[in-house]
């Protein structure tokens, strides 16, 4: 039997680690500030798992787990209606917005990584019906669950709509990156191309782009990365800040409201804004 020496050890586990090393400075508060503005009135929101505008100045929400339901909010939780989805609730995690109004729900929660039935549906909220599915699997998946237990990357709580795509940020378990994938925002079955991998102290639970598209955010448990865009998103560079956010506890739902500011959701039904100094 041979043992390691504890350098030895270090080195082995960073061969395995698969991931790049990297460190951060979460210093962003000296630039924004983050305030608590409102919970849900409606008191069957109860795991609040994405947020997007619904185009009539209010903001839709879901939960993520067996509830086939859109529920609108003002911007401080007001209730602003309930609308029932004809599909089924596997474990809905996110939801975006295209720019003609079709709203894209992300059934992809993977906790286990062994799911072989992806899919985002497309809702049509002039239509009022489900328009379209995209189901999808991700280009390096062989095995449901992969054999490696250091690879568990196919778990997904973040996605975004821009140019006629669907960018999808994945819950890495490492903790220690999001791999970027991409796929035609349209019905159909497809492979969801890796892009890049992005470095990060944090697992990915939502995503949000600005509304000039500049810039991206993304939400982690208590901390927010921000990411200029001057390439799109076709080449994302490493966080130009990192805003830590304890004060918002397990929190999976972000969206830009404006240039400067972002609205939040926790799981515990609160709503905070983060607006820059």
């Amino acid at each position: 039997m041979i043992f390691l020496s504890g350098m030895g050890a270090a080195i082995l586990f960073t061969a395995l680690w698969h991931r790049q090393l990297y460190s951060e400075d979460c210093a962003g508060g000296a630039r924004f500030r983050i305030k608590k503005i409102g919970k849900f009135e409606d008191k069957r929101i109860e795991e609040s798992s994405g947020l997007c505008p619904d185009g009539e100045g209010n903001y839709f929400t879901m939960n993520d787990d067996t509830d086939t339901c859109l529920y609108a909010l003002g911007l401080k939780g007001e209730k602003r209606g309930r609308i029932a989805i004809s599909a089924k609730n596997q474990d809905w995690e996110e939801i975006c917005r295209a720019k003609d109004g079709r709203i894209f729900i992300g059934d992809f929660g993977n906790n286990l990584n062994k799911r072989k039935n992806l899919r985002i549906l497309i809702w049509d909220p002039r239509m009022k019906k489900i328009t379209g599915r995209i189901s999808f699997r991700y280009e390096e998946q062989n095995s449901f669950p992969p054999l490696n237990p250091l690879q568990m990357d196919y778990d997904c709580e973040a996605m975004v709509f821009e140019s006629d795509s669907l960018w999808l940020f994945t819950k890495n378990r490492s903790g220690r990156s999001t791999c970027v994938y991409a796929l035609p925002a349209k019905p159909g079955n497809y492979v969801a191309k890796k892009k890049q991998e992005i470095p990060l102290l944090g697992t990915v639970t939502s995503a949000s782009l600005r509304p000039d598209r500049k810039e991206l955010a993304l939400l982690v448990y208590r901390k927010i990365y921000f990411f200029s865009l001057p390439h799109g998103l076709q080449q994302i560079p490493a966080p130009d800040i990192c805003l830590s956010a304890w004060n918002i506890r397990q929190s999976e739902a972000i969206c830009y409201t404006g240039k400067d500011s972002l609205l939040i959701s926790n799981e515990q039904g609160s709503l905070f804004m983060v607006t820059s100094k």
